[in-house]
């Protein structure tokens, strides 16, 4: 009896097969917003391909002093940033080697490398009303997002909260004025701070507690806001963005509606590719950012307990008689940014896959028929 073959997925034939490009330039500028928050402004040299992003994508920024290269989302809209010139807001991160590299020093004039754009967190073309919860450096991308809408003078009402941990975590509070007055004055533009650890004893008036909570009990329960017909944007660290998904659930909104980009650091779990729905279409090589991440093996080199070690890297004509006999991320290369995770167009690739890496030589598959 022959073995059930598997039918491979047939790839979205509306995937944009698009490098990303490398611009070369240099830092013009460094402020700091917070004591540990950084605004980074990149000028790319004239002869350099534009990035083209759009506001709420972000690209990685690379520099010779450093081992890896580090994403990190534009924090402005485009139309808003002068010719070559890009914007990024740093947190200080213990450990974090680029953020630990900035703050050092002043590094104004430093060669730099910016790779992108990347990520699909950008405005969606409804006029549904917005929901927006950001916290921490997550205010970057979410900040370019509502630049965007505001320039565009969108017909949506749009709530948006950001959660920090005390007063002296708060910044571009003057840019989120400046957006609320450019908002269409026919639709509503509100938005909240809401502190965690502010000192009880301290001047601040405002609501606090967790930013997630305070969205729950102030404008779920009381109806205030209609979540269920909304778009939801989270940007920030992962627990608050796993928050708010449970919340906006809750309260019926579709899976579908609701749009996040987790900030993630080396200490992240790294993505791995379920090889069973690759579907060999390469989208995930045309955007990584550095060369060793993601890699074409022809062989994995398995310890006693087939705990996977070591990989063995095509080198055609000789290792394999395939182009390669599998994907395979690296978790020592990878620097979380989850380009790959983004662009994967049969959701082969995730951080949360246990699955084993295999060989596609190994797998009793079909090609779909054309």
């Amino acid at each position: 009896m022959s073995a059930q073959l598997q039918r491979l997925p047939v790839a979205d034939p509306r995937i944009h097969h698009s490098r990303v490009k490398a611009s070369q330039g240099v830092i013009a500028a460094t402020r700091k917003l917070t004591y540990d928050t950084m605004r980074l402004v990149v000028q790319c040299d004239q002869p350099s391909s534009p990035l083209n992003g759009i506001a709420g994508q972000y690209a990685t920024l690379a520099t010779p002093s450093l081992s890896k290269p580090r994403a990190y989302s534009f924090a402005r809209a485009p139309e808003n940033e002068a010719v070559g010139q890009h914007t990024f807001f740093i947190k200080l991160i213990h450990g974090g080697e680029f953020s630990g590299w900035l703050f050092r020093t002043d590094r104004t004039g430093e060669p730099i490398t910016l790779t992108g754009p990347l990520g699909q967190f950008v405005l969606d073309a409804s006029d549904d009303p917005m929901v927006c919860i950001a916290g921490g450096s997550g205010l970057s991308a979410l900040l370019a997002i509502l630049e965007h809408a505001a320039n565009r003078r969108v017909r949506r009402d749009a709530l948006f909260l950001y959660g920090a941990r005390t007063q002296a975590d708060l910044y571009c509070q003057d840019e989120i004025e400046s957006i609320k007055r450019k908002w269409n004055k026919d639709y509503r533009f509100e938005h909240v701070n809401v502190l965690s650890v502010e000192p009880k004893d301290s001047d601040w008036t405002g609501p606090r507690g967790l930013v997630t909570e305070h969205f729950e009990c102030a404008h779920v329960r009381d109806g205030s806001f209609d979540v269920s017909q909304s778009r939801a944007y989270l940007c920030g660290p992962p627990p608050m963005v796993d928050a708010a998904v449970s919340v906006l659930a809750k309260a019926g909104l579709a899976r579908e509606r609701i749009y996040f980009d987790k900030f993630e650091d080396a200490s992240s779990p790294a993505p791995v590719i379920n090889n069973s729905k690759c579907v060999l279409c390469d989208e995930c090589l045309l955007v990584k950012p550095i060369e060793n991440c993601i890699v074409e093996i022809s062989d994995l080199v398995l310890d006693e307990n087939d705990e996977v070690v070591d990989y063995v890297r095509v080198d055609p004509a000789h290792t394999s008689g395939l182009y390669y006999n599998s994907l395979y991320i690296d978790e020592r290369e990878c620097i979380r940014c989850l380009a790959c995770v983004d662009r994967c167009p049969t959701g082969a690739i995730s951080p949360s896959n246990t699955v084993k890496p295999d060989m596609l030589r190994n797998m009793k598959v079909s090609t779909p028929a054309i």
